[in-house]
């Protein structure tokens, strides 16, 4: 099922100017590698070698999809593995590290040619060898009212595997199911014990596009696990107000819990925003504080139309807004939160921020919040240059230095990973954009699959649509 676009278009916000938020230091953003021909999905990992890995499907063709992998500066640029058209193709959800040392990973869609696909649980060495396909979704024969998929065991999965304490791996699917509205599933790293956990549950009724159901529908975001041995994610639709939830659930799929209805939201007249007191459309998972509490973001909402930072207990009985997001200060979290080393709680939004003239921008902004949910900072706003709208969680390299990647802009137009530095530090990252001759700042070396093969559609999983 395609998410519905909100009525607002997000390059709105360039349309009006707000004061800036002094940035009282002086940080930069560059560009580790710039994409060609594509776009980077999906949070990357670091291995124990400080080598990051990541995924990335093709922009102007329906089939294809490559690992690569990355030294920090951008050298050492490599695709490590390129998906056939008998493999599979659109991975669109990142990597996982296993605790085996191997990658593990998903695509949306199965064989290239295969009717009906609905995807793939994948597996391979940081080497690029021993590529295995552990699972394949059932092919759909049905959908429902909304032409989401049907299936038995899930479909078109798009967000990051989990690897439990118990060594299985975990992870959720945005569509199929009987319902068509997505499921949880768990599997053994050799691809044994397939099992649903859970199905979300039918409509109950439908408004233009907008699901009502019981428990939530379409998750997208990461699962993660809670110190009582439970599963927490979030639906970006569905529950009693088509907002979308926030759940648990137990290893062998017991206990399943609704613990989150985001409230029902109204369109505000002048901007065209759906506005509520708590958010609504959490395209991110959470992030476990390590303090008792659960953090994370929704992609709407909020008193402003454009998205809040939250925290929660485990049980749901405490949910508080840490912040609400205006425009300038960022606009549409999509990504999961990190929690730094320094104990704060670290974000990227795929749009808002302001410009050098204290206009309301559209790239997308880098922020940090105290877990009290007090000291909100705008660090960084994006101007394109080194990419834009990063959808995806930051990775901590060092203090005050953050990894991560923006699904559009920067010197080849499709996406870049980008470094962001506190201190003001840059990196002389691949900006080839496929020639011979580093024209920008140079270093590396891409491979041929990395320029061809990178790539995806119009709109990323971790954005509203």
């Amino acid at each position: 099922m395609p998410f519905i676009r909100p009525a607002y278009a997000l390059c709105a916000l360039s349309l009006f100017a707000i004061a800036t938020h002094a940035q009282t230091t002086t940080p930069a953003v560059s560009t580790v590698l710039a994409f060609n021909i594509s776009n980077p999905y999906g949070n990357l990992v670091r291995a124990a070698d400080g080598v990051l890995y990541g995924v990335a499907a093709p922009a102007t063709a329906v089939a294809g999809g490559i690992v690569y992998r990355s030294a920090i500066d951008g050298s050492n640029v490599k695709t490590i593995y390129q998906l056939t058209p008998d493999d599979a193709y659109t991975p669109q959800g990142g990597l996982l590290i296993g605790s085996d040392g191997l990658l593990y990973g998903t695509t949306k869609y199965g064989r290239a040619g295969e009717a009906n696909s609905t995807g793939t649980i994948f597996r391979l060495s940081t080497a690029g060898t021993g590529f295995t396909v552990l699972h394949r979704f059932q092919a759909s024969a049905a959908a429902n009212s909304d032409f989401s998929v049907i299936n038995t065991d899930g479909a078109l999965p798009e967000a990051e595997l989990i690897e439990g304490t118990d060594g299985y791996l975990y992870g959720v699917t945005r569509a199929g199911g009987p319902n068509g509205r997505g499921a949880i599933f768990k599997m053994a790293k050799d691809g044994t014990g397939f099992a649903v956990l859970h199905t979300f549950a039918a409509n109950t009724a439908t408004t233009v596009g907008q699901v009502v159901n019981a428990d939530g529908a379409h998750p997208v975001g990461q699962l993660v696990q809670g110190a009582d041995g439970y599963f927490y994610g979030t639906t970006s639709t569905g529950g009693t107000n088509g907002n979308g939830t926030i759940f648990r659930i137990a290893f062998d799929g017991a206990g399943f819990q609704v613990l989150r209805q985001f409230s029902a939201t109204a369109i505000d007249a002048d901007t065209g925003f759906a506005e509520n007191a708590d958010g609504a459309t959490p395209l991110a998972g959470l992030t476990n504080g390590n303090d008792g509490l659960l953090y994370g973001v929704t992609s709407s909402g909020g008193t402003n139309g454009l998205g809040v930072i939250f925290s929660m207990t485990p049980d749901g009985s405490t949910y508080t807004v840490m912040h609400t997001f205006d425009g300038p200060d960022g606009a549409v979290p999509s990504g999961e939160l990190l929690l730094g080393s320094d104990g704060k709680l670290y974000g990227a939004t795929s749009a808002g921020g302001v410009n050098s003239n204290g206009e309301t921008t559209a790239f997308g902004t880098i922020f940090s919040i105290d877990r009290a949910g007090t000291g909100f900072a705008r660090l960084y706003s994006l101007d394109g240059s080194a990419g834009n709208t990063p959808t995806t969680r930051l990775l901590e390299i060092s203090s005050g230095r953050f990894i991560g990647t923006a699904s559009a802009g920067g010197r080849c137009g499709f996406g870049t990973i980008f470094n962001f530095s506190a201190a003001g530090d840059k990196v002389d990252g691949n900006t080839r954009c496929g020639n011979n001759n580093n024209n920008d700042n140079g270093g590396g070396s891409t491979g041929v699959g990395l320029l061809v093969l990178l790539g995806g559609f119009a709109w990323a999983r971790r954005r509203l649509r």
